[in-house]
């Protein structure tokens, strides 16, 4: 009998939608700011703390309110919610779930993508997110924290990312790995994978 395989997922990018441009714009708003400055002082200043929980969500608020003064707390988080939706591969989990063990591995912030998982909980072996492992991709540290959650050291392991510069490290454990291309064509290469 062949090991269970074990399916590595991205959240943003892959099963979620990522903050897009049109995210950061609705939250600039009329602000003297513009899309380009908040961005690169986001990558600067606080993306990393934000994703490895270094910052606390209080903390966020207050950076981005220092930069864009008009910002309204609740609103942000409802441009959040408006903005971090299911993407199709979403959908197909559950019918995943039954043949492969299915991990989560993402940069983000449990508090916010824990609530858009919840519907497929259930069919999840692990949920790794960096705001709560302390350290993000391509830091190898998260990898080996998922790698470690596989039961079955002899199963093959599938890992998809949006992102190139998050392979490396994976390939280094001897993963699969699988771009997650915009046009969605990845989903084939994984129902192929998961049916040999």
């Amino acid at each position: 009998m062949m090991n269970k395989p074990q399916l590595v997922l991205d959240a943003a990018g892959v099963i979620v939608t990522n903050f897009s441009p049109l995210f950061w714009k609705e939250i600039i708003g009329d602000s003297a700011i513009s899309f380009e400055e908040l961005k690169a002082l986001f990558k600067k200043e606080m993306r990393l703390r934000l994703w490895t929980g270094e910052a606390s969500l209080d903390e966020f608020w207050s950076w981005l309110s220092e930069r864009t003064p008009q910002m309204d707390k609740l609103h942000t988080k409802r441009l959040i919610d408006k903005h971090l939706v299911s993407l199709p591969a979403f959908d197909l989990i559950i019918q995943w779930s039954v043949q492969a063990d299915i991990h989560i591995l993402s940069n983000h912030r449990t508090e916010w993508l824990a609530p858009v998982l919840n519907p497929i909980a259930n069919n999840l072996k692990s949920i790794t997110i960096s705001s709560e492992a302390g350290c993000c991709k391509p830091d190898p540290t998260i990898y080996r924290l998922v790698q470690s959650k596989i039961e079955d050291p002899n199963a093959s392991v599938i890992y998809v990312d949006d992102q190139e510069k998050n392979m490396v490290e994976a390939e280094k454990l001897g993963w699969h790995t699988i771009i997650a291309d915009p046009g969605g064509e990845w989903v084939s290469e994984i129902e192929k994978q998961l049916s040999l």
